[in-house]
């Protein structure tokens, strides 16, 4: 029995996370609620070998448990190679998240600018 759209979906917030690139080289982009849908969706069309080590966070509107796993995961990856997985447009409101979810090595420095390894 459906119970029917999920909150986020019905909002028109689905959430997403994609491959894109920048100035920088590759990276993944955030956007939207990051919720247990939107990284099921990721983890089927993204192979982890294909994971590069830079994420852009400027469009999350919220981030659950698992969006928070995802990106642990994302982390483990470079750090395997002695790197830091790079964090960049971190939204202010999410920067306690990421502290009480033990991932404040992942912070951008108090500057402003990104983390790196």
């Amino acid at each position: 029995m459906s119970t029917g759209p999920e909150p986020a979906a019905a909002a028109g917030l689905r959430g997403e996370v994609v491959p894109g690139e920048d100035d920088g080289g590759p990276l993944l982009r955030f956007r939207g609620v990051i919720d247990r849908e939107a990284v099921r969706r990721f983890r089927l069309t993204v192979p982890p070998a294909s994971w590069p080590a830079r994420v852009d966070l400027s469009g999350v509107t919220s981030i659950d448990a698992a969006g928070l796993e995802l990106v642990v995961h994302l982390d483990r990856k470079p750090r395997r190679r002695g790197g830091q997985l790079e964090v960049l447009g971190l939204p202010t409101e999410l920067r306690p998240v990421l502290a009480r979810a033990g991932l404040s090595r992942l912070l951008p420095n108090p500057e402003g600018t990104p983390t790196s390894a």
